[in-house]
């Protein structure tokens, strides 16, 4: 259960939609914009990181001694890179979404209405790790028991952000077929 509402009419549409569909939390932030705004916006990819230029290690004619050096050397670089994306995080929310290639539905506070032009920035839990920035426009927004679920269809989106999400899609839906395997044998 996703915890978005599922009634006979969503099954079907659910059903006839162009693209894959899972669901899971993921750090999001929405927000509207000016159709002004949006003119001179498009997707993109962002990779922030605080990575310095470093020395090379010198050579070590001990083989063990250099291996555990880059070992911990690889094992630096990994702490550095999860604390720079953590900061560059800060601001979005880790919310449960239903994301597809072609848009996302989630539960979300503020007013919208239908055809409002939003942001998107989204981080997939992929390596490397990666800020995309994508735009829509609201599908619906409607409040759903104490929370307004708000669909969004993307309008522009890269491809290879397209590409990315489809990929994260295709991994979440075989990762969900093992473990469904798993229990039935």
């Amino acid at each position: 259960m996703n915890g978005f509402k599922d009634s006979d009419d969503e099954s079907r549409f659910l059903s006839m939609r162009e693209y894959a569909r899972v669901s899971g939390y993921l750090p999001v932030k929405i927000r509207a914009i000016r159709e002004s705004e949006r003119l001179t916006l498009g997707s993109r990819i962002v990779v922030e990181s605080i990575f310095a230029e470093h020395q090379e290690m010198p050579d070590i004619e001990d083989q063990a001694l250099s291996a555990c050096l880059k070992i911990l050397n690889s094992k630096l670089d990994s702490i550095i890179k999860m604390l720079s994306l953590d900061a560059s995080c800060k601001d979005m929310d880790l919310v449960n979404v239903n994301i597809s290639d072609g848009g996302l539905r989630t539960y979300w506070a503020g007013d919208y209405n239908r055809d409002d032009s939003v942001e998107i920035r989204l981080m997939l839990p992929t390596a490397p790790s990666m800020i995309f920035y994508i735009y829509g426009k609201v599908v619906s927004y409607e409040a759903v028991g104490e929370n307004k679920e708000l669909s969004i269809e993307f309008t522009d989106i890269d491809d290879d952000i397209r590409e990315q999400i489809a990929k994260y899609v295709f991994h979440k839906q075989r990762e969900m077929l093992r473990k469904k395997r798993s229990r039935s044998d």
